[in-house]
């Protein structure tokens, strides 16, 4: 029996998530088709132009992504508290501009408008859309669904586009989401259709290094997220253990080491940095050292005790 998403998600402490959802069958409906030929890939920007449009207006930050052709990854990090400290318009705001209404397929603002104050005035819709900017699995929901209506709508059939539960993963530790980091930016490495990280294409490595490319100064900088619906004080920023400090310049260092075209030497030592990106396709419940995975375990009153990242 799967274990019920309310165990696998807290729902009061921000935390990082590694997320995975295939096609259903696994079969190649973002890239190209093995048995018919067809040609999908373009359906891996819908789905970064999806994830990108949310992720302005729901609790999380998108850290990173590997959008492949039969699956995708997403390192998240997701705050389940965000919403409450938004205000009602702030939260009417944020569903109408993620749902604007159509008409005819255009946007239109005078119906947005509307929608707004309805919502504004309304306490128990008002309600039930915080909620829901502040799930994960809703989140989830709203990336999959429109791209599943327009690939089948552009094939001309119907039918089940994603498998319906997707996989999540809590990294506890700063490590952890790091190596979850890696194991998705090199998602292309792994399935042998890239060999470098310039190569990583529908990955967030690749869109880092674009920007590295005319802002060379990122590399002193904290490493960024992709794209983020929150806005974090000093006081709200992920728990000391699961942050990210690493540097942009040393994270490309390691990304080259693990695959082999980039000797140069790091503070951890290469093998041990590559059993914990390794250890990451285990597909655990959690991620993290023995304490932090025992304590995480416990307050959810789990017995079996998943492994700990190599030390």
């Amino acid at each position: 029996m799967a274990t019920p998403r309310s165990l696998l998600v807290d729902d009061q402490v921000p935390m990082y998530y590694h997320l995975v959802s295939r096609c259903v069958q696994r079969a190649w409906l973002c890239g190209i088709d093995p048995h018919t030929g067809n040609d999908y890939s373009h359906r891996k920007q819908w789905i970064i132009d999806r994830m990108r449009h949310l992720a302005q207006y729901f609790a999380v930050e998108v850290a990173a992504y590997a959008i492949m052709a039969n699956h995708f990854h997403l390192v998240v990090y997701f705050d389940p508290n965000a919403s409450e400290r938004w205000s009602d318009q702030e939260v009417a705001r944020r569903w109408v501009e993620a749902f604007p209404p159509k008409h005819r397929g255009v946007i239109d603002e005078s119906l947005q408008a509307w929608q707004f104050e309805r919502l504004v005035d309304d306490e128990q819709a008002l309600a039930a859309t915080r909620e829901k900017l502040s799930s994960l699995s809703c989140f989830v929901q709203h990336l999959k669904q429109p791209i599943a209506w327009r690939a089948n709508r552009e094939s001309g059939c119907d039918g089940d586009y994603w498998a319906n539960r997707f996989y999540s993963g809590a990294l506890l530790t700063e490590e952890a989401v790091l190596a979850a980091m890696a194991y998705v930016d090199l998602n292309p490495v792994r399935a042998h259709i890239a060999q470098t990280i310039e190569a990583c294409e529908g990955t967030s490595v690749q869109e880092r290094l674009k920007h590295l490319a005319s802002t060379p100064e990122r590399l002193s900088q904290i490493m960024e997220p992709i794209v983020s619906g929150l806005t974090l004080s000093s006081e709200e920023q992920p728990p000391m253990q699961a942050r990210v400090r690493i540097t942009l310049d040393d994270y490309l260092i390691q990304l080259r080491t693990i695959i082999g075209n980039d000797k140069t030497e790091l503070q951890d030592k290469p093998k041990r940095w590559i059993a914990m990106v390794a250890a990451i396709r285990r597909k655990q419940r959690a991620y993290g050292t023995r304490q932090a995975l025992s304590e995480w375990i416990e307050q959810r009153g789990m017995r079996l005790l998943e492994q700990a990242l190599p030390g």
